[in-house]
């Protein structure tokens, strides 16, 4: 004979022990309709997946949303994605000026030596 427990023993939030907290929809939980589905990603970065479920308690009764990836780390690394990013978009624009700076400077250094070369001419010619 199978006996179930009707859930799955982990961290309650609500009576901070180890309990067994069954499954419900996540909506429930967090009364957001998006949160329906448990596969998750984020708008501007959808690369980054993970599941998500809506928990509660059979102990204390406590409703809770678990993931298999703390959202924490997800936020951290979607903070460093977006520095990474701006870091790039300077270092780009950094070599681009850089490009047009040298350039600027190889021009004024030929218009420089063509100065220099009217100057002699003068003194030359004078």
């Amino acid at each position: 004979m199978r006996v179930t427990k009707g859930g799955t023993d982990m961290w309650c939030p609500g009576c901070k022990q180890i309990a067994t907290c069954k499954a419900v929809p996540a909506a429930q939980v967090t009364f957001d309709a998006a949160d329906y589905g448990q596969r998750k990603y984020y708008a501007t970065h959808s690369d980054i997946q993970f599941f998500q479920r809506g928990r509660e308690c059979l102990s204390c009764g406590h409703e809770f949303v678990s993931a298999e990836v703390d959202s924490g780390f997800l936020e951290e690394l979607i903070e460093l994605r977006n520095a990474l990013s701006t870091i790039k978009s300077n270092a780009e624009a950094y070599v681009k000026e850089s490009a047009a700076a040298s350039k600027s400077l190889d021009q004024l250094s030929e218009s420089l030596g063509v100065l220099r070369a009217l100057s002699v001419y003068k003194r030359a010619d004078g």
